[in-house]
């Protein structure tokens, strides 16, 4: 009587830190029917890799300052030219803009973070090499929270790009970092904070946060 074998998956992982690279094969050289085929630590090296292989899923970080193109990027590409491929976000960064963006432009087919245990990441892979799609809770927590802030801020004028800077202004970031993560230049970041500050009727970023939060319009 033979018993069933576990399906063999083949993944690629794509992340600027190789510590990550190093932690990620531990979790997962030793689970039956995944085998990690190819790493990088940019996307140029990680195209050159899976051109020339079979991958059943690419496992990538989505900010990657060092990369010549940061995940979200990657992944467009990926599914213009290799649409087969099954693609998993494996991010700390869980900024609704980011996931919404993700998301919406549907170039991935799963979202978890990086501060999730090793049966969630196994979980993802299996359920996405199935077809089927799989976002962690604490993504689509931030996903909906998102939407609702686009939603239900219209009466500010605000658009989309600027709530996301606000998201990022929450969190106190520097120009430089929310430039990093919304893929945009630090010069557009300016400017869209001048806008901000404009719409809002605020002189800065202390005098913005307490705008926001008398009117609730972060969660």
């Amino acid at each position: 009587m033979s018993s069933e074998k576990s399906p063999h998956i083949c993944i690629a992982i794509l992340d600027d830190h190789q510590i990550v690279i190093d932690g990620l094969k531990l979790l997962l050289n030793d689970h039956e029917g995944i085998e990690i085929v190819a790493e990088a630590n940019t996307a140029t090296e990680i195209l050159s890799q899976i051109n020339n292989k079979h991958i059943d899923i690419l496992l990538t970080d989505i900010t990657m300052p060092s990369s010549a193109m940061d995940g979200y990027e990657l992944s467009m590409k990926i599914r213009r030219e290799i649409p087969d491929m099954k693609i998993l976000a494996l991010s700390m960064n869980e900024s609704g803009a980011i996931i919404s963006k993700m998301i919406d432009d549907a170039v991935v087919n799963g979202y978890i973070s990086k501060a999730g245990g090793k049966d969630e990441l196994i979980h993802a892979i299996e359920t996405i090499a199935k077809g089927e799609y799989f976002f962690s809770d604490s993504v689509m927590q931030q996903y909906e929270a998102y939407k609702k802030i686009i939603e239900g801020n219209e009466i500010f004028h605000l658009t989309a790009r600027e709530l996301q800077i606000i998201s990022c202004i929450m969190k106190h970031y520097s120009n430089k970092q929310i430039a990093n993560e919304l893929f945009i230049s630090e010069r557009t970041v300016e400017t869209h904070r001048k806008n901000i500050y404009r719409k809002t009727n605020t002189k800065g970023e202390a005098s913005l946060i307490q705008f926001i939060m008398l009117h609730n319009l972060f969660p």
